[in-house]
Formats: structure tokens, C-alpha cells, sequence
């Protein structure tokens, strides 16, 4: 009998990948596998390449961490199932494995069994990653130092539990990054129009401050 491409990927998830991840307390939901911990969901999402044919298939694994907490802190919207792409923290696994392994290719040829091998070790991983995250402080001092897309839900959150000491932290390591690009002065407006928002005075990133 022969399988497409498409089938063995299926096949490699539903043998090896799903049965692993649930080992760690995950549940899949399509190709997300959610695990919740207290305030926090952990994600892992397996991304299909657009340019899947029948002589190939690709995808990328996705990683993603939610905080219930700031959104509620906020005043926004929990959502029950967050997709990696509305995860406070969020990356491709290579970036948090160290790895190579940007994507993951099914050739005809490929060995099933070395590519599950590959997989589950790069989930092996980031599953430590996930581990260092004890609790909600863990996460929030996380997403200080690797960043957020969602960085003015993070700082509103700081702001609305008044947390002044890891606030200032987080104003300087998110301007950091953008010190000569022309996208600074918005960036610090835009902060400094949440704290103020929040009934708290502006900083500056070039003055010390008390």
C-alpha cells in the first residue's frame, strides 16, 4: 500500500509525537497541544509549510506561552485555546533549542524513525525551558528579559500591580533594542502613555531615575 507524504506526517503524529506530548500532561486540539499550569498555558504548534506538495512536506514547530493572569489583570479577554501567534511569550523551536532544525522536511526518502527521534528531542528541549517557568514571577521576570509582541499588555500589567522595581527594569530592555532607530521616540511615547494612563509618572530612558 502507498502513503502520501501528508500520511506519514499524520501517521508520525498520531504514533509518536501526540503519545509523547501527552506523557507531559499535554492535550491536542488539531495540531496545538495545550498544557495549563496554574494562570499559564503552554503551547506547542505544529505549523505546515505552505509549499507542501505531493513529493514533499514541511513544517515548523511552534512554541508559545499565555498568561490568564494579565489578561485578566488588564481587563481583556482569556482566551481558552490562544493560538502561538497570540501567546505573550512565543518562538520557533530552534530558537529556544539551539538547533538547526528551522523546519522539518518529509522527502520521499526520509527515515520516519530518525525524524521522530530529531522531533522529540527538540520538544525534549524546550520542555526543559518550560519547566523553569515555576510560576506566574517566573514567567512575568521571563518575558522582562527575552521580550513579548505584546509588550503593552505586559506593561500594563506591571503598571496595574504597581510592580515600580521590575517596571523600570522592563522600560529599559524594551527600548534597548531600538537605540538609534528612528521607531525609539514612538516606543517610549507609547510607554509613557500607559504609565501615566495608570496614574504614574513618565520616565526617560536617558535619566536616572529615583
Amino acid at each position: 500500500m502507498t502513503y502520501s507524504l501528508i500520511e506519514v506526517f499524520n501517521e508520525m503524529m498520531k504514533e509518536s509525537i501526540a503519545p509523547f506530548l501527552k506523557n507531559h500532561g499535554f492535550k491536542k486540539q488539531n495540531l496545538n497541544f495545550y498544557k495549563q499550569e496554574g494562570d499559564l498555558k503552554f503551547l506547542f504548534n505544529f505549523q505546515k509549510s505552505s509549499y507542501n506538495s505531493v513529493d514533499y512536506v514541511g513544517f515548523f514547530i511552534n512554541c508559545g506561552i499565555y498568561s490568564n493572569k494579565i489578561m485578566s489583570v488588564i481587563g481583556e479577554e482569556i482566551l481558552p485555546n490562544p493560538k502561538e501567534y497570540e501567546c505573550h511569550f512565543n518562538s520557533r523551536i530552534d530558537h529556544l533549542s539551539g538547533s538547526e532544525n528551522k523546519q522539518f522536511n518529509i522527502f520521499n526518502s526520509f527515515d520516519k524513525s530518525e525524524m521522530t527521534k530529531t522531533v522529540i528531542a527538540e520538544l525534549e528541549t524546550v520542555l526543559l525551558f518550560y519547566k523553569t517557568i515555576q510560576n506566574h514571577d517566573d514567567f512575568v521576570d521571563s518575558l522582562i528579559a527575552k521580550g513579548s509582541y505584546f509588550y503593552e499588555n505586559v506593561f500594563q500589567y506591571l503598571c496595574k500591580t504597581q510592580d515600580l522595581p521590575r517596571l523600570k527594569i522592563y522600560f529599559q530592555n524594551f527600548l534597548q533594542p531600538f537605540v538609534g532607530d528612528e521607531r525609539f521616540d514612538f516606543f517610549e511615547q507609547r510607554l509613557n502613555e500607559i504609565l501615566m494612563e495608570n496614574g504614574l509618572k513618565p520616565y526617560y530612558f536617558y535619566k536616572k531615575h529615583d
